[in-house]
């Protein structure tokens, strides 16, 4: 018998967008990458990653998921199902094509019409947040703004995510002065702070001009029974997915 494949649906009010979460529950990876590890690049046995993108696809009506080759960058392009296109967010109009952003700390970005008219998912580690890829998802998206919603998944929170001062350097560069009001000094090492990703990116997104965002506060460095960790567990662990599709 099949385990139950555990995926967390987020309450959001726009009836034709679905966005859910996997946990790290209900796949055959071995330690440590148990369960369900979605990603292909982390040392895992690819028979195992592969058969759990099948089970997460199972759970999913349409056509198959998109995926990406994810590199901490900016890039943002139109969804093709090809799962081989090197970007870090991509998008669609279509109804029924799940769009797949993976995860293990950073922070997953949706965002999506209000009329559910597209959908996008932008992969928001620091980097990504610091150098724009918020912006870009924004830029390829056909309506303005305003006539957007975002919704930010489970990530490493503010109060699990030290960092040295040149990120926080970096951010106040690219980003502005406003950006220091999401880096508290760490209590631990000098010269270090606390990073609020979900912080960040609410910030660039209000600067944007989305007005409505919703926050899932979850942190995955905190829960380990749920979500994978880089953080906590280091390079060997597996990956969670993030997927939005149109209804």
């Amino acid at each position: 018998m099949t385990p139950s494949l555990p995926l967390m649906m987020a309450e959001i009010d726009t009836p034709g967008v679905k966005i859910g979460v996997t946990t790290r529950r209900g796949g055959v990876s071995e330690a440590p990458f148990d369960a369900l590890n979605l990603g292909d690049h982390v040392g895992d046995n690819l028979a195992h990653v592969s058969q759990n993108r099948s089970r997460l696809q199972s759970r999913l009506t349409g056509q198959p998921i998109c995926w990406l080759r994810q590199v901490h960058g900016t890039r943002s392009v139109l969804a093709d199902n090809t799962n081989c296109t090197e970007a870090d967010a991509h998008w669609t109009a279509q109804r029924h094509t799940p769009l797949a952003i993976l995860t293990a700390d950073c922070l997953p970005v949706v965002i999506a019409a209000k009329d559910a008219s597209c959908v996008g998912i932008a992969h928001a580690g620091w980097r990504g947040l610091a150098n724009g890829v918020v912006e870009s998802l924004l830029a390829t998206l056909p309506l303005a703004p305003a006539q957007l919603f975002a919704w930010l998944g489970p990530a490493i929170s503010l109060n699990a995510y030290e960092v040295g001062n040149e990120v926080r350097q970096f951010f106040l560069k690219t980003q502005g002065e406003e950006a220091s009001h999401y880096f508290k000094p760490s209590a631990r090492a000098t010269d270090h702070w606390m990073a609020d990703l979900s912080g960040l990116a609410t910030f660039i997104l209000h600067r944007a001009g989305v007005e409505a965002i919703t926050a899932n506060s979850s942190c995955t460095v905190a829960q380990p029974q749920d979500f994978f960790s880089h953080r906590r567990d280091g390079p060997a662990t597996g990956r969670m997915a993030t997927v939005v599709w149109r209804a």
